[in-house]
This record gives C-alpha cells, structure tokens and sequence, in this order.
C-alpha cells in the first residue's frame, strides 16, 4: 500500500516594505506638514492644499451634459427620435415662452405611450410629461441636487 503525501506550495519569500506616503496619511492638520519631512526635521515649503469638502461643489462644477431641450408641442415620435440621436434618456420641454414646462423620459414613453397603445405619430409630449418639474440652479450645490433627488425618489 503506497500513501500518496500532498507536497506543499513552496513558501512565498515576502519583503519588507517601508509604509505608503498613503498610508501615513491622516486626518489630522498636522500630519500634512509632517508627511512632507524631508528626514532631517525641516519640512518643504510645498504645504498640502486645503481639501474641498464634497457639499462645496456646485452642479456648475459637475461638467453635465448640455439637456435636450424641446417644445412641449412636439410629437412623441419626434421626441423619441431626437432623444435616440443625442441618446439621453429624458428630455426637457419648454412653453410658448420658452420656460421649462415639464419633463418626459424613456420610461414614460414606454408607459403612457407604448403599453397604453397610442400612436407616437400623433400624441404631443405635453399629453404625457410631468409637470413643473424639481429643478436646481448650475449655482446650486451638488449634495442639495442629490438630496432633491433622494426625496423625490429620481432614478
């Protein structure tokens, strides 16, 4: 009877390394200045710059893409097809005076339009869109957008 031992992996050789710039890092003010020690007890002149805090950024900053914007009067059809060429998901309608009137997206395309069975060729964008839509500034804070978001349940 002849046994069969498994032979080990061979071990791994491991070196030391001196911890990370990242891993010295801190919250801490001061860390900044002793993370930039040169070893002798003098720090560089380069400073770490001062962190912006993620509710600072405005929806400006963001760099979002230009929205599609149309008249409320347009048809489904023409909508759908301006959407697909620039495809975005949603679009912006407009009044007569050129203010933003409500909103349409893809999902309300699908749902009032399509599964109700009414023809895209002759059904107007104001028919289905939601009204007076949330809305912020490109001066508005980013977080204030997300929280309108979270409580308007936008996906």
């Amino acid at each position: 009877m002849s046994s069969t031992a498994a032979a080990a992996p061979p071990a791994r050789r491991t070196r030391s390394r001196p911890p990370s710039a990242s891993s010295r890092r801190s919250d801490d003010p001061s860390s900044a200045v002793n993370a930039n020690a040169n070893g002798n007890g003098k720090t560089s002149p380069k400073l770490a710059s001062p962190k912006h805090l993620p509710g600072e950024r405005t929806v400006k900053k963001l760099r979002l893409s230009k929205a599609l914007t149309i008249p409320e009067g347009t048809t489904v059809y023409d909508a759908s097809r301006r959407m697909a060429a620039r495809r975005v998901d949603a679009v912006l309608l407009t009044d007569a005076q050129g203010l933003l009137s409500g909103i349409v997206t893809d999902k309300d395309i699908s749902t009032r339009v399509i599964a109700e069975g009414l023809r895209v060729e002759q059904t107007i964008m104001s028919k289905i869109m939601t009204r007076n839509p949330t809305y912020v500034t490109a001066d508005s804070l980013a977080i204030e957008a997300l929280q309108k978001m979270v409580q308007g349940i936008f996906s």
